[in-house]
């Protein structure tokens, strides 16, 4: 079986007892792309709007750095950056 985002999801897994040794990176959002942990960001918005700046439509993952991961639900209802009007 496939799973949409199962290397990110790995990823996070693999990463997470790294993140966790640091008392700074809790409550943070790690960004995954791929097999890298490709950023953290002080709340799940910075994260998301960074994935899609870096990423556009290519598929990452947003996880919080916990102990215990809480499941959220969130919509794609959130305008791509390279579609922003920035003038």
């Amino acid at each position: 079986m496939d799973v949409q985002l199962a290397e990110e999801l790995a990823t996070f897994r693999q990463a997470l007892p790294t993140l966790l040794v640091n008392p700074a990176n809790r409550g943070r959002f790690a960004l995954m792309h791929g097999d890298q942990v490709a950023g953290l960001y002080p709340t799940v918005d910075a994260a998301l709007y960074a994935g899609y700046e870096k990423f556009e439509l290519a598929p990452f993952l947003v996880m919080e750095v916990a102990e215990r991961v809480e499941p959220l639900y969130f919509s794609r209802n959130l305008e791509c950056p390279s579609s922003v009007d920035r003038s």
